[in-house]
């Protein structure tokens, strides 16, 4: 529960990383500009040329990781796979890995599918960068859905993600009252769904 942004997003495969590295390049631009002046931790990792994940502030993890129809569809042969649940719509519809790989590697396609809850974020800039990344990545793909429940990705206005995270931290805040009223504690609530744990090694 909280305010998230969710991405699904399809590029060719030759071309995920340099997408990934301009995305990184204007991750590291937001740490070395901003970030420190407003006391917001970043941290960027590249665990191979395919991926990125950065931390920003208290929000989740946010994480590209981009993996061929095939790698994707050998995954959820091994269990529930979130990408390929999100970008199949559960099973319902194919992936397209590109037009005759075999006879033309360079149209093999890659895809990527998450989401980066933004709602213990302390300051709007946090949403405003996670944001700002996915617009980066999402704007050299040529398949890009983004949805943000703070519906700042679209509107433009940082307003609007301000007040669906107050409104959505008052919905979080009166769910945990009512089970505070069935004698579960306060920190039993801390500890549970509520904390965003970023992806650390």
């Amino acid at each position: 529960m909280g305010v998230s942004l969710n991405y699904k997003l399809g590029q060719k495969l030759n071309c995920v990383k340099s997408t990934l590295d301009h995305a990184q390049a204007i991750a590291q631009a937001y740490k070395t500009e901003q970030a420190d002046k407003l006391g917001i931790s970043v941290t960027i990792r590249r665990e191979n040329a395919n991926s990125l994940l950065i931390d920003i502030g208290n929000c989740e993890t946010l994480s590209f990781c981009f993996r061929t129809v095939r790698e994707i569809n050998e995954a959820s042969k091994l269990g529930w796979d979130y990408a390929h649940a999100t970008l199949t719509d559960y099973g319902r519809t194919q992936l397209n890995e590109g037009h005759e790989i075999g006879k033309y590697p360079q149209n093999e396609t890659a895809y990527t599918a998450g989401f980066c809850k933004t709602q213990f974020a302390h300051s709007l800039a946090e949403h405003k960068w996670v944001a700002g990344i996915i617009r980066a990545v999402a704007s050299r793909c040529f398949m890009a859905h983004v949805n943000d429940e703070g519906d700042y990705y679209h509107s433009g206005d940082i307003n609007e993600a301000g007040e669906a995270i107050h409104e959505n931290g008052q919905l979080i805040g009166l769910i945990g009252k009512q089970l505070a009223g069935l004698g579960y504690k306060e920190s039993d609530m801390i500890k549970g769904e509520t904390v965003i744990k970023p992806l650390k090694k």
